[in-house]
């Protein structure tokens, strides 16, 4: 077969199990295995598959078509621009937690130092940390998260965006590994409520746990993530951490429980949604 048919097989398979984006996800698999790009496949769309080449499709279009997540099948996910190496032992970058490195950015302008602290709790496969170095040049990061497994793909993504120096990594449980003042805190942290686990999509069950249970609320690491900033805060300084759409009041009332002199805001991402709370230490 030749690449188009190649890409037309791939993609009646994958539109068997009900996915909308099928003929993308087909197209993705078959560059991937081809090592090509979106223009090189357009114009090779008559240049003959090799017999292997169609085995590892066929194998790859198998995976996503057992709910396993894309990302995690490529070992790549782009994350504000940048590719960054992904695997089961990380949550996957999504777009909606590019709004966190848009108002860091913004935080980091305001504050207005030569050097600026930053600290990604939950770093998970560094998007955030390694995001925020590159856009943020008076900045140093420390990326923490309890996963030693993690941590390794963190350090891989840091080396591959040349930021060994400006990112260091902390194995720890939130802020434990931290002892110097922070300008900016940084946090995707879980926040699925426990009950709500079993209903998530299949592809979403198949990255980790510890990424997504955020207890019985959903904000039972916000909640101590926040006691321990009270007192490793920089003032002036900034708090921004993810939640879902529907726990902005009681995320609110706990930043405001926390820092009551702090003024916190809500902020919305690309859908409208609210997506995440920024408490700013003044």
């Amino acid at each position: 077969m030749n690449v188009k048919e190649t890409l037309n097989v791939a993609s009646e398979e994958l539109m068997k199990t009900g996915s909308l984006d099928a003929k993308l996800e087909a197209e993705v698999l078959l560059r991937h295995v081809l090592k090509i790009d979106r223009a090189a496949m357009f114009r090779d769309l008559d240049e003959d598959v090799s017999i292997e080449d169609s085995g590892n499709i066929a194998s790859l279009v198998k995976r996503r078509a057992q709910r396993e997540p894309l990302a995690y099948i490529t070992g790549f996910k782009e994350f504000y621009g940048l590719p960054f190496i992904v695997s089961e032992d990380v949550l996957i970058p999504r777009q909606e937690t590019e709004l966190l490195v848009d108002a860091a950015i913004v935080q980091a302008k305001a504050l207005d130092k030569n050097e600026i602290l930053i600290v990604d709790v939950g770093t998970g496969s560094g998007a955030i940390a390694v995001s925020l170095a590159l856009n943020i040049p008076a900045s140093n990061i420390i990326a923490v998260d309890i996963s030693e497994a993690a941590l390794a793909i963190a350090d891989d993504n840091r080396r591959a965006h040349g930021l060994y120096s400006r990112v260091k990594l902390r194995r720890g449980n939130l802020l434990d590994p931290i002892t110097d003042k922070i300008d900016i805190l940084v946090s995707n942290p879980p926040y699925i409520r426990s009950e709500r686990l079993t209903s998530l999509q299949e592809e979403v069950l198949k990255e980790p746990l510890v990424a997504l249970d955020g207890g019985y609320d959903g904000l039972e690491l916000v909640k101590r993530l926040l006691f321990q900033a009270v007192d490793k805060m920089s003032n002036p300084g900034a708090i921004l951490f993810e939640i879902d759409s529907d726990q902005a009041f009681e995320a609110v009332k706990l930043s405001q429980q926390f820092f009551p002199s702090a003024i916190t805001t809500v902020l919305k991402d690309l859908s409208n949604d609210e997506r995440a709370i920024l408490i700013e230490i003044r």
